[in-house]
């Protein structure tokens, strides 16, 4: 190879170089503000699952149409979880963050194996198809070289941004104590002395009536039997007339 044509590799090299070289590793940097959503307990067995956002939240950061990264979230499971995390690189630029919910349903699951918002949880959520996403909020990321926390973006709060919440079983019927009467028996008890009261009543007034008669049917043969006595004397002195 000529020096000439060395000369020529190394003034196209050497532009290149320097612009890898300006770009540092990317750096590691959270989501603030990221909802909790606790796991949730569904049914009699009380089965841990969990649980999330019922419509998770997708992000991704822009530069210009290249889409530099993409997450799905669904909410830490407690307030001591790792949060989410973005990871770009160590130099001066300028993105757009876009805000979209998920128009499928996150429905709650087994946890993942793992520390609680790690890796296996992540993939979890890469499992779940999001759907057709639609965006709430568009925000923009200026990133300084050297400087963290120009990396660190803040949650945009859903439109949908509810939990799934446990489901306590059914409350089985309360056991009826077999030593008091029922509801049945009460009413038995309630309704029976007063029917029966109301039939002895009835009886005793007919049983009223009855004596009443018989009084009057006694009261009468003791009159008839005065008369035919005063009759007696009356046919004897009849007799004794010549």
């Amino acid at each position: 190879m000529s020096l000439s044509t060395r000369l020529l590799a190394l003034c196209f090299l050497t532009p290149i170089a320097l612009v890898t070289s300006c770009a540092g590793p990317p750096i590691p940097a959270p989501i603030e503000g990221e909802p909790v959503c606790p796991d949730v307990e569904i049914g009699a067995g009380h089965t841990k699952l969990v649980g999330g956002l019922r419509y998770p939240v997708r992000m991704r950061v822009l530069e210009g149409k290249d889409v530099m990264m993409r997450l799905i979230m669904s909410g830490k499971r407690s307030a001591e979880a790792q949060p989410s995390r973005t990871f770009l690189v160590d130099d001066n630029a300028e993105y757009t963050v876009e805000w979209a919910q998920c128009v499928n349903e996150q429905a709650p699951h087994p946890p993942p194996e793992g520390p609680k918002g790690g890796p296996a949880q992540q993939q979890t959520a890469a499992a779940y198809e999001c759907g057709e996403a639609q965006v709430y909020k568009t925000d923009k990321l200026v990133t300084k070289k050297g400087n963290a926390a120009s990396h660190v973006i803040p949650f945009a709060t859903p439109p949908k941004a509810e939990c799934w919440q446990s489901e306590a079983p059914a409350a089985a019927p309360a056991l009826q104590d077999a030593g008091a009467p029922d509801a049945g028996a009460d009413a038995g008890d309630d309704g029976g002395p007063a029917d029966a009261g109301d039939d002895s009543g009835r009886a005793s007034d007919a049983g009223a009536t009855s004596d009443a008669g018989a009084t009057s049917k006694v009261g009468g043969e003791k009159k008839e039997d005065d008369e035919a006595a005063k009759k007696e004397p009356a046919k004897k002195d009849e007799k004794k007339a010549p």
